[in-house]
């Protein structure tokens, strides 16, 4: 399997903070049958800045690690880019980095807004040869209340990846539904671990995977891996056309309504 969202580098974010956390880690990703990751760690999220030297830097020592202790695992360079004004020009002059230096950017929204500059953000991304990777909107508040937001965006042109955790049930119920509902709706293309630690934040991609063959089907789980690692060797991610989505609020409504039958 292949991780294209998690945070892995030594002491750069809120990932590990020593290299037997990293270790650790790491076993836990190959013990989830992951073989690859690309590794994001944030970038002007909040105190977080983290151009692109210092992710090589970072890279490097994480290699050396692998290597000293023969871990089946590769690992790939990325960011988590926070929204801002200056997305286009860092990538434009190296400072931010693409999904393993390809034509996909990892993009991540607060969880609390979405700024009113995104659709021309998004589109001066696209007119630039990126590809928008929305990073865990079924987590971002203005997005779960009104899916359109998502749909919009997705119309337009970006793609969008869900959190391993959210579609295992281990952040909650609520998410689990909406993010299955993304996936279901053409609105969530990838699923990712956003691993930061073994224990508060770890590695879930296996157990996500399983739900989603049991809730939506094996091919739903195929296109996903397909997806992931079209992704990695920047090719193309073939997406459906997206369906609307109901507030998660009014959904649970209608479930309850049917349980009812009222209608």
């Amino acid at each position: 399997m292949i991780d294209i969202h998690n945070h892995v580098l030594i002491g750069i974010d809120d990932g590990p903070k020593t290299e037997e956390e990293a270790v650790a880690l790491l076993k836990q990703a190959i013990d989830n049958g992951i073989t690859d990751i690309i590794a994001t760690p944030h970038h002007h999220s909040g105190a977080f800045l983290n151009p692109r030297s210092k992710i090589i830097e970072k890279m490097e020592e994480l290699s050396k690690l692998i290597e000293t202790h023969q871990l089946d695992i590769k690992v790939h360079p990325g960011q988590e880019i926070r929204i801002n004004g200056d997305m286009v020009t860092e990538l434009q002059f190296d400072v931010s980095i693409p999904l393993n230096q390809s034509q996909y950017v990892l993009v991540e929204f607060s969880f609390t807004e979405v700024p009113n500059y995104v659709e021309k953000l998004l589109y001066d991304l696209q007119m630039k040869g990126y590809i928008p990777v929305i990073a865990h909107p079924e987590r971002c508040k203005p997005i779960t209340k009104n899916p359109n937001r998502l749909y919009e965006i997705i119309e337009k042109g970006a793609i969008a990846q869900v959190t391993a955790s959210s579609i295992s049930g281990a952040l909650g119920q609520n998410l689990k539904e909406t993010s299955l509902a993304m996936i279901e709706n053409n609105l969530a293309h990838v699923i990712s671990s956003d691993a930061h630690s073994t224990k508060t934040r770890p590695f879930l991609l296996k157990e996500a995977y399983e739900v989603v063959t049991e809730e939506l089907g094996e091919n739903f789980t195929e296109v996903l891996q397909l997806n992931a690692g079209a992704i990695l060797h920047n090719k193309e991610v073939k997406v459906k056309p997206p369906q609307k989505l109901l507030p998660h609020s009014q959904i649970k409504k209608q479930k309850k309504k049917k349980f009812l039958g009222l209608f």
